[in-house]
C-alpha cells in the first residue's frame, strides 16, 4: 500500500518539475531552476522507494538509491539562495545587500558541504524496511544529524513569513510550516517526510508564478493589506 503512496508521491513531485520547468524554459534565472532540480530529484526519490519491494535489495536497487543521497546533499541547500531570490524578486529591500547576499552564498556551501560529507563521501549504505516499502538508508554517524535540512526549512520558512508581511502572499510561509512540523516525525514515518516535501515544493512554484520575473525584470507586487495573496 506504502508503496503505491510513494509512487503517487513521485508523480506529484514530476507534475510540479514539470509546471516548474516550463517557467525555467520561459526565462531562465535561479528562482525557476532551484525548484525544477529539487522536484526532478524527489521525484526520483519517492520513485526508487516505490519500486524498491518489487526490485529487491541487492546491486541494482543499491545503485538506484545512491543518488537520492547525493541530490538532497547538494540540491537542498540550493533552497537558501532561492529563498533569497525570492526576497529579492517581491521588493523586499534587504535581499538585495551585500552582505546579505554574501552570508546566503557562506550558508549555502556550508550546508552543501555538511551534506556531502556525510551523504556522499561518508556514504555507508544498508537496506531497511517501513511498511511494504524497501530502500537503502546511510547507516554512517553524522556530526551535524539533520541540521542542515532544518536550518534550510528554517530559512524558507523565515522567507515566507517576510514575503507574508511584506507582500501578503502566505502560501510559502504556510507550506513550509507543514513542512517544518513534520519533518521530525518523517524520521520515523518516512511518508510523512516526503509528503511534506510536496505541500513545500508546491509552496515554491505557488511562490515562482507570484514572483517571477516577466520581460527580464524583477516583479515587485503591491505592498500593504490590499496585496493579493494568491
Amino acid at each position: 500500500m506504502f508503496s503505491l503512496v510513494f509512487a503517487v508521491l513521485a508523480a506529484a513531485q514530476l507534475g510540479l518539475a514539470v509546471a516548474a520547468g516550463r517557467h525555467w524554459r520561459a526565462s531562465p534565472n535561479l528562482l525557476a531552476a532551484v525548484p525544477t532540480l529539487v522536484c526532478s530529484a524527489l521525484f526520483w526519490d519517492n520513485g526508487v522507494i516505490a519500486v524498491g519491494s518489487l526490485k529487491g535489495a541487492g546491486p541494482l536497487l543499491q545503485g538506484l538509491n545512491v543518488p537520492r543521497f547525493a541530490l538532497h546533499a547538494l540540491l537542498t541547500p540550493l533552497l537558501v539562495l532561492w529563498s533569497l531570490a525570492a526576497a529579492n524578486h517581491a521588493g523586499v529591500p534587504w535581499a538585495r545587500r551585500k552582505g546579505v547576499r554574501g552570508a546566503a552564498v557562506g550558508l549555502t556551501a556550508l550546508l552543501m558541504a555538511a551534506g556531502a560529507l556525510h551523504d556522499i563521501f561518508g556514504l555507508s549504505l544498508r537496506t531497511e524496511r517501513w511498511a511494504d516499502t524497501l530502500r537503502y538508508v546511510n547507516d554512517a554517524s553524522s556530526p551535524t544529524g539533520p541540521l542542515p535540512a532544518i536550518v534550510t526549512g528554517l530559512v524558507v520558512l523565515a522567507t515566507g513569513v517576510v514575503l507574508w508581511r511584506h507582500a501578503g502572499f502566505a502560501w510559502l510561509a504556510l507550506t513550509a510550516a507543514v513542512m517544518v512540523a513534520v519533518s521530525g516525525a518523517g524520521a520515523q514515518v518516512p511518508v510523512l517526510g516526503n509528503a511534506g516535501e510536496v505541500v513545500l515544493n508546491v509552496g515554491l512554484l505557488l511562490t515562482l508564478r507570484r514572483f517571477r520575473p516577466q520581460g527580464g525584470r524583477n516583479v515587485v507586487p503591491a505592498v500593504g493589506p490590499r496585496a493579493a495573496t494568491h
